[in-house]
C-alpha cells in the first residue's frame, strides 16, 4: 500500500529532502525503518528519508558476513528528528544568530584539522609518507564525525561532523573538501599497490621506516601524481579559505607556504 502521500510529502518537506544518515541532499527516498517483510508497518512514523547508499548501509544486516553494529529502529527515528530540527534551523539561519555561532565554530575546528604540514608540503617533499596518509585518514576523521586524534593515539571528541553544518553553501563547501582529500587518499593508496605487502607491514610497524624508503623511491620521481597532489591538496585549502573569509577569519596557508 505505501505510505500516505500526504504525511510522505510533510516528512520529506520537514527534512529538507536531506538523508537522515549522510546529509546528502534531494537524492532521497521514503524507505521503511522496520521493513514490512519484518513487521513493519505503513506509518509515517515508519518512514525515514535515505539516499540509496545509506538504504543500503542501514539493511546491510540482511549481508553475510556483516561485522559492524547494525541501526536500531530508535537510532534511525532519532536521526530523523535529527534531521528535521538542522532544516527547520535552516530556514531561519541569518548571520550573528545561534545558528551562524554554531556553524563558525564547526569551521574553525575544520579549518584547523587542514592547518598541518600535510596541506603545506609539496608531495615530493615529504619526509613520511606514512605520516601523510595517516593525516589524510585522521583530517577524514575529523570532518565526518568531529573526533579528532591526538599524538598519542587516542581518539577524542572535540566537535560535530560535517552534516550538522547548517548553511547548505557552507555545508556544499565543506563536502567538497572532504570529496577532495577522499580522492586525495584513494589515489595515494592505490599508488601504494605496487608494495601492498611492504605498506599493510608498516601500519602494524608504525616504527619501522622502511616503507617510507622504498616509497618514497617511487613517489619523489613521479612528477605528474605529485603535480595532481599539490593541486588538489591546494583547492581543498582555497576552498576552506572562501568559507573562513565570509566569517572575516585569516586563510590558512596552502603548499608550499610556511
Amino acid at each position: 500500500m505505501g505510505f500516505n502521500q500526504k504525511e510522505a510529502d510533510k516528512l520529506l518537506a520537514d527534512t529538507g529532502r536531506r538523508c537522515c544518515i549522510c546529509g546528502l541532499l534531494h537524492s532521497v527516498q521514503l524507505h521503511h525503518i522496520v521493513p514490512v517483510e519484518e513487521g513493519g508497518t505503513d506509518d509515517i512514523d515508519n518512514a525515514i528519508p535515505l539516499c540509496p547508499n545509506c538504504h543500503d548501509e542501514v539493511h546491510g544486516h540482511h549481508a553475510s558476513g556483516r561485522t559492524t553494529r547494525t541501526y536500531t529502529a530508535n537510532e534511525l527515528k532519532l536521526h530523523r528528528q535529527g534531521t528535521i530540527e538542522l532544516a527547520s534551523k535552516e530556514k531561519t539561519w541569518s548571520p550573528g544568530d545561534p545558528a551562524w555561532e554554531d556553524d563558525k565554530d564547526l569551521l574553525l575546528f575544520y579549518a584547523q584539522c587542514l592547518d598541518r604540514p600535510a596541506f603545506r608540503t609539496h608531495f615530493d617533499q615529504e619526509l613520511s609518507f606514512s605520516a601523510f596518509d595517516k593525516a589524510m585518514e585522521d583530517t577524514l576523521i575529523a570532518f565526518n564525525t568531529g573526533y579528532w586524534r591526538t599524538r598519542d593515539g587516542a581518539v577524542i571528541e572535540r566537535a560535530k561532523g560535517k552534516v550538522h553544518i547548517v548553511h547548505p553553501p557552507w555545508r556544499e563547501k565543506v563536502e567538497r573538501v572532504v570529496e577532495i582529500i577522499e580522492d586525495v587518499r584513494t589515489r595515494f593508496r592505490e599508488a601504494v599497490g605496487f608494495n601492498r605487502m611492504l605498506y599493510d607491514y608498516h601500519r602494524g610497524h608504525p616504527g619501522d621506516f622502511e616503507f617510507d624508503r622504498q616509497i618514497g623511491k617511487h613517489f619523489r620521481s613521479d612528477r605528474d601524481l605529485g603535480d595532481w597532489m599539490d593541486t588538489q591538496r591546494q583547492e581543498a585549502i582555497e576552498t576552506m579559505n572562501s568559507i573562513l573569509q565570509e566569517i572575516g577569519y585569516q586563510s590558512l596557508r596552502g603548499i608550499g607556504q610556511w
